[in-house]
């Protein structure tokens, strides 16, 4: 039986009710994290919170109790027995449940919070053998630094990926790569890393951020500016970063071959060096 946290309380999952009233629910009025649990640890559970309390200023959702979640968020791994598995605990705050309308509730009412924990299995093959990847318009809205619930763009841009046969829809703004439906996205041209760098047209990445640390504690160039369409032909390797797979090579874009078609040394070597990293923060 699966327990999941619900405004407060260790639930039974399918004792779970929200209110078909939430906003979350009837305006994807809402803002949500997925952290990474690693057999004994949340990875960057620090910075995910500060994300997530910037998304909430940025929608103006207020969660006064924020601040114990990394408590709560061990409680569940513990009591769905997660301990020695390979975890994603998810949390979402929504603006809570009130007579629809498109102004805020007056007075403020108290927000919906939901979360979960859940074992999965890494797919390692990814970052071994690679992914293949399209490339389309981006249509999302103007906020993309705020990881809101609304993914309805996300979600259909990587359907139409899936259907393709690729694992992953890499995203173009005005000419130039911001990132993709569920990741950041890096490159290698003249032997240095370049990816589009924080601002609204991006999510502020977890894996994102540790990578690039990782990067510059290895001595790779860098630069954080959007790489133009044009330039994709000029790319020697490709990579994309999220929490569930962290690091995943990607071998072509729309059927053309990055680079060799295969994983590239950049690539692989910020792979090390993250499982390196992993395996530190574990003993």
């Amino acid at each position: 039986m699966e327990t999941a946290y619900f405004n407060g309380k260790f639930l039974p999952r399918e004792e779970i009710r929200i209110d078909p009233d939430d906003r979350g629910f009837l305006f994807a009025d809402g803002v949500y994290e997925v952290v990474r649990w690693y057999e004994g640890f949340f990875f960057d559970m620090e910075g995910h919170m500060a994300r997530l309390n910037r998304s909430m200023k940025g929608i103006r959702l207020e969660w006064p109790e924020s601040d114990s979640f990394p408590a709560t968020a061990r409680e569940l791994v513990n009591r769905n027995n997660l301990n020695n598995i390979p975890t994603l605990l998810y949390l979402q705050v929504t603006r809570g449940a009130a007579k629809r309308s498109h102004a805020f509730p007056s007075p403020a009412i108290q927000p919906t919070v939901y979360a979960f924990a859940r074992g999965f299995r890494p797919d390692k093959e990814l970052s071994s053998k690679g992914i293949k990847a399209i490339l389309r318009s981006d249509n999302r809205w103007t906020r993309c630094d705020i990881k809101s619930v609304s993914l309805l763009p996300n979600i259909l841009s990587f359907q139409e990926a899936r259907e393709s046969g690729s694992m992953e829809c890499i995203f173009k703004k005005e000419g130039f790569i911001t990132e993709c439906a569920h990741s950041n996205v890096f490159f290698v041209r003249d032997n240095t890393l370049v990816t589009h760098p924080e601002c609204e047209k991006i999510l502020s990445g977890i894996s994102r951020k540790n990578i690039l640390k990782l990067a510059h504690e290895n001595k790779i160039p860098v630069i954080e500016e959007p790489l133009p369409e044009q330039k994709l032909n000029e790319v020697t390797e490709a990579f994309v970063t999220n929490t569930s797979f962290e690091i995943a090579p990607v071998t072509s874009i729309d059927n053309k071959p990055v680079g060799n078609g295969v994983p590239g040394p950049v690539t692989m070597l910020l792979r090390e060096k993250f499982d390196s990293l992993i395996r530190s923060l574990r003993h």
